[in-house]
């Protein structure tokens, strides 16, 4: 009986929410929208539907007091072998809301030439069958600037990523019970690179709180990747920036030390 009762409500979401999603992609927005946001609703019904539409849950994480981030993947997500193999959902108690990182905008950044806008339709209609109709946020960019985006001249780009460690072979350790105080989860993506989300320091999270931006917590955990035994992550100049377009120089002056921090806790997993 109770299979029945699931199989019931798995139908009843694919068929009412799937209705929901509005998203325009014969025209390539002059700017797009870093995430989306949606009402709140618990956790458990969250990741049931999160689940019923095609999605795998690799973790829950605390980023701030009632801040929890749900990190997910599905395939054509995990197929692009980059940093958007996962997204971020932040689940928001104080501000009643839901933000997700928005996979058009991920795409654009992180795919360049090889992005075409609209190619993540199938994981924004999924999306939006979860969460219930998604609305953009005041963090924008210029369409066009993503690809080869840095907060200002003399900044790191997407390539200027930072090396971690240089002789980390022994992957299967990083998911072991010794790094589970690092480390929130880890995916091995299509082409052998193993994709990893570290938890940081909650000192080093309060840089959210200094900068005014706790709305935005999904922008962690920091990711790392992988590959022939080298670890590196994106230059937190970069991925701050990116992840918060609307951060000023001032606001960028507050969190100074916080990019020497990000790589400091990150390196000691690997040791």
């Amino acid at each position: 009986m109770q299979k029945v009762i699931k199989t019931c409500i798995f139908t009843t979401l694919l068929l009412t929410n799937g209705v929901l999603a509005e998203f325009n992609f014969d025209v390539v927005p002059e700017k797009l929208t870093a995430y989306y946001v949606s009402v709140i609703q618990p956790a458990s019904s969250l990741k049931f539907k999160l689940t019923a539409n095609g999605f795998k849950i690799l973790a829950s994480t605390e980023i701030l007091d009632g801040k929890t981030v749900i990190t997910i993947t599905n395939n054509q997500l995990r197929a692009t072998n980059s940093y958007m193999a996962t997204l971020q959902i932040l689940v928001n108690k104080s501000k009643n809301e839901i933000r997700v990182q928005n996979p058009s905008y991920l795409g654009a950044a992180y795919l360049q030439d090889n992005y075409k806008y609209g190619q993540f339709k199938e994981t924004l209609h999924a999306l939006e069958s979860s969460l219930g109709k998604m609305n953009e946020v005041a963090d924008k960019i210029t369409f066009s600037k993503l690809a080869n985006y840095r907060f200002m001249f003399g900044m790191p780009n997407l390539k200027d990523y930072i090396i971690i460690s240089e002789n980390k072979k022994d992957t299967q350790s990083i998911t072991g019970l010794t790094a589970k105080k690092y480390i929130s989860y880890s995916l091995k993506l299509e082409n052998g690179t193993l994709l990893v989300g570290h938890k940081l320091k909650e000192k080093t999270n309060d840089f959210l709180k200094k900068i005014g931006e706790t709305k935005n917590s999904q922008l962690l955990p920091y990711e790392a990747m992988i590959e022939n035994g080298k670890v590196s992550i994106l230059d937190p100049k970069y991925y701050l920036a990116l992840s918060l377009p609307l951060l000023s120089m001032s606001d960028f002056m507050k969190i100074a030390t916080t990019p020497d921090q990000i790589v400091k806790d990150i390196k000691k997993a690997y040791q």
